[in-house]
């Protein structure tokens, strides 16, 4: 005897996502949300990214902390246009962050928040230089602390 079979793949499209991260049931809503400033803005923005945004636990596992649902990004700002894109995301996410003319050049860490959800945090723009004297002084703390007397941070 012999059997037969028949596999069967079935694909079925259970949503839709936008450039944003944002998550739809109907095409085409997404293809309307996609058209407004939001969507417009985010994907403006997005430019700015070096690389993809990654999770909190991908920079800061080394030292034992860091969710896999929440997102950080890289961005460069390098001309005035770069800050203002930089800045109308900042609004229209509800961020309550201003980038300032200083941030020209500079490339930042910030915190996007939840994913999906971005907006649902402090985007705390911080340099590469910024980060490591701050991990320097956290540091500081621990392995000296009979330095903290003199020091006031």
């Amino acid at each position: 005897m012999k059997e037969i079979k028949r596999v069967k793949t079935i694909e079925e499209i259970t949503g839709y996502e936008a450039c944003d991260g944002k998550w739809f049931a109907n095409k085409d809503e997404c293809l309307k949300y996609e058209e407004t400033a939001r969507a417009v803005i985010f994907k403006e923005f997005k430019q700015l990214m070096i690389g993809e945004p990654f999770p909190e636990c991908n920079i800061w596992e080394n030292f034992g902390y860091g969710g896999e649902e929440f997102e950080y990004a890289i961005i460069e700002i390098k001309n005035e246009n770069d800050l203002h894109i930089a800045n109308m995301f900042s609004e229209v996410y509800n961020y309550g962050f201003t980038f300032k003319n200083d941030m020209i050049g500079k490339r930042l860490l910030i915190a996007l928040g939840y994913d999906g959800s971005y907006g649902d945090c402090c985007l705390c723009p911080r340099t590469e230089d910024e980060l490591i004297e701050i991990f320097q002084r956290d540091i500081k703390k621990f392995f000296r602390p009979e330095e903290k007397k003199d020091d006031n941070t």
